[in-house]
C-alpha cells in the first residue's frame, strides 16, 4: 500500500499503553510519518497546544487514566475546532459512535490496530 507522507505534518499518538503507542509509532514511521507520543491526556493536550501547527492528526485512546476520552476530545476541539482526531479503543466503532461527545471525529480504530485501517484514516485526514 503506498501512502505519501506529509513531511510538514506530524501525527500525535495519545495512549497510556506503551505497547499500543510503540506499535502505532512503528507502523506510522514505517510509512514515513513523524510521530509524537504522549502517555496521558494532559501531556497530549500540552503537546498539541505547543505543536499544533505541525500536527496533522491525533490518535486518541479513549481509556486514559487522567481524563476521559470525551473530555480530552472536547479539550482538543476547544484548542482547535478543526483538529483532526481519530479515536482508538478496544470497543467497537458501533459502541463508540453511539456515545455523545465525539461529533467530528474522523473515525474509530479498534485495538489491536490493523495497518490497513490505520493508513485509511491517515489518508483521509492528511489527503
Amino acid at each position: 500500500m503506498t501512502l505519501k507522507p506529509s513531511p510538514s505534518k506530524a501525527i500525535l499518538v495519545i495512549d497510556d499503553q506503551p505497547i499500543a503507542r510503540s506499535t502505532l509509532r512503528r507502523q506510522l514511521e514505517y510509512y514515513g510519518f513523524a510521530v509524537l507520543e504522549e502517555a496521558t491526556a494532559i501531556a497530549g493536550l500540552r503537546t498539541y497546544h505547543k505543536e499544533r501547527a505541525r500536527i496533522g492528526l491525533v490518535f486518541l485512546d479513549l481509556d486514559l487514566p487522567d481524563l476521559s476520552g470525551e473530555e480530552t476530545f472536547a479539550r482538543l476541539r476547544k484548542l482547535d475546532p478543526q483538529a483532526k482526531v481519530a479515536l482508538c479503543s478496544e470497543e467497537s466503532a458501533t459502541q463508540i459512535k453511539g456515545q455523545k461527545g465525539f461529533h467530528g471525529a474522523l473515525g474509530v480504530i479498534k485495538k489491536p490496530v490493523r495497518t490497513d485501517r490505520l493508513l485509511a484514516v491517515v489518508r483521509h485526514a492528511l489527503g
